[in-house]
């Protein structure tokens, strides 16, 4: 059956603005990337369809910032901008000093990678601070910032970006830029661009769950176990393995009938001041497409269903919680997966396992393969830990075909199993300092993206800070 169209008249387009550097996005790959081209003496423009930054840490709530960790020499692994953001929230009191200058304090041995929370450390943070810690950090560099609109479509010129469309109450503007920095998470100014991409598991398309962050009152829950080498065997069959035996009687029961989980996954302190708010990883949204707009809206609605559910297990199973109750539900569900941009490389699951080095590293990595189950209920999610950190090459950031264009965050060219571990927020701000950067250094020399030597940008890198492994 044909699908009904109409036209759509062609129009003239103001432009609004003309820059170095535009990004498309302002979670923590684009803060970092933003930040980076700004300090390279760039003018640098972020837009932002939220009316605030931080993406994921913020919008949706994930305030456990993971993959924090020290590299082989002992140097703190994912340093940069990364250490300015966590040092300039901790000034204005959204997480805790002691714990940002510990995971940025060089050790004297190698790590075991055993140590922290799932082979690594976690920051829990405010992300209402964070929201003004991000804008008075964009002020400081000299970012321009435009919250409330949306990066709708790349201004092309054959194969080459020349910028971007953007949609707000202000209506439709270009803002045309020298190097254009993708970092909306799905990959959507390059897929638009006409850059090819993957998405979900090769058999079907399946992604990894979405998750309904949600935080909580009265709920003064004691530490659970987050190691997977840490014998459980001495705890209440109910608490064992983060709830896992509650969860598992629940749905028996018939009190869980929406969320496909099978743990009680993460309460993290909203503040540690105040141990009883809680942030509670709990909900899984499975087979939904983060790029379909129905599934999204879907998503958020049975997200928000779960979230109901799940506070009322918590009342009756979890420790400290008999008088919880809901507060909030963030502005908007939180993405692990959706489309893999294909770059110059694809980063796999065996470069991470087998600590993969490149000569054109920009980013030191660590965190486990972290697959939560796609569409099994019930079924555990597939964990593995990893011995030794490994590098991401500056080539996933550059698509395939497309000029002066770079993509950073949770959409650079990997497979699924890659995807699982740099995805964390940490690595997303490394990676996006490491295109800021790049762009910056691609316009003051003349060249693409693509033809920029790495081993430049490796250096101006470790001069600013960031880890780009031993031997620089």
């Amino acid at each position: 059956m044909n699908q009904l169209t109409v036209h759509e008249a062609a129009r003239e387009v103001s432009v609004r603005e003309q820059v170095d550097v535009v990004v498309c996005g302002g979670g923590p790959a684009g803060v970092g990337a933003a930040i980076a081209a700004a300090r390279m003496g760039m003018t640098v423009t972020l837009v932002e369809s939220f009316g605030f930054l931080g993406g994921m840490i913020t919008a949706a709530g994930v305030n456990g910032i993971g993959g924090w960790q020290h590299d082989l020499d002992g140097r703190p692994l994912v340093q940069g901008i990364a250490m300015d953001i966590m040092r300039k929230l901790a000034r204005i009191g959204g997480v805790s000093e002691a714990d940002v200058e510990r995971v940025f304090t060089p050790v004297d041995r190698r790590p075991t990678y055993r140590e922290g929370s799932l082979g690594c450390y976690w920051l829990d943070t405010n992300p209402e601070y964070m929201k003004i810690a991000l804008d008075e950090m964009m002020e400081q560099e000299g970012v321009k910032v435009i919250l409330h609109a949306n990066a709708v479509m790349p201004v092309m010129d054959g194969n080459a970006v020349r910028g971007i469309f953007i949609e707000s109450k202000s209506g439709r503007q270009a803002i045309l830029a020298k190097i254009t920095i993708d970092c909306t998470g799905d990959g959507d100014i390059a897929a638009r661009a006409g850059a090819e991409f993957d998405i979900g598991r090769p058999e079907d398309g399946a992604c990894q769950p979405m998750t309904m962050i949600f935080t909580v009152g009265n709920a003064d829950i004691p530490p659970m176990s987050q190691k997977l080498s840490e014998d459980k065997s001495h705890l209440e069959p109910l608490v064992r393995n983060r709830y896992e035996g509650a969860v598992r009687l629940a749905r028996e029961r018939g009190e869980i009938v929406l969320n496909p989980n099978d743990i009680f996954c993460a309460a993290t302190p909203l503040d540690r001041r105040y141990r009883h708010v809680r942030s509670v990883n709990f909900t899984r949204i499975q087979k939904m497409d983060a790029t379909n707009v129905d599934d999204l809206t879907k998503a958020e609605i049975l997200g928000r269903k779960q979230v109901l559910e799940a506070v009322s297990f918590m009342r009756k199973y979890v420790l400290g919680c008999d008088e919880a109750f809901l507060i909030s539900m963030p502005a908007t569900i939180g993405i692990r997966e959706s489309r893999r941009i294909k770059g110059e490389y694809t980063l796999t699951g065996d470069d991470i396992q087998n600590g993969a080095r490149f000569d054109d590293c920009i980013l030191r990595a660590i965190y486990l393969i972290d697959i939560h189950n796609p569409t099994d209920v019930g079924k555990p999610s597939t964990l593995k830990m990893l011995d030794q950190p490994y590098d991401i090459p500056y080539r996933c950031l550059v698509p395939q075909g497309i000029e002066n264009l770079l993509v950073a965050g949770r959409c650079i060219s990997g497979d699924i199993v890659a995807l699982s571990s740099f995805r964390i927020q940490s690595h997303c701000i490394g990676l996006g300092e490491a295109a800021g950067t790049a762009a910056a250094l691609a316009i003051s020399m003349d060249r693409t993206p693509r033809q920029l030597d790495a081993s430049k940008l490796r250096e101006i890198l470790t001069r600013n800070g960031a880890n780009v492994g031993m031997g620089i």
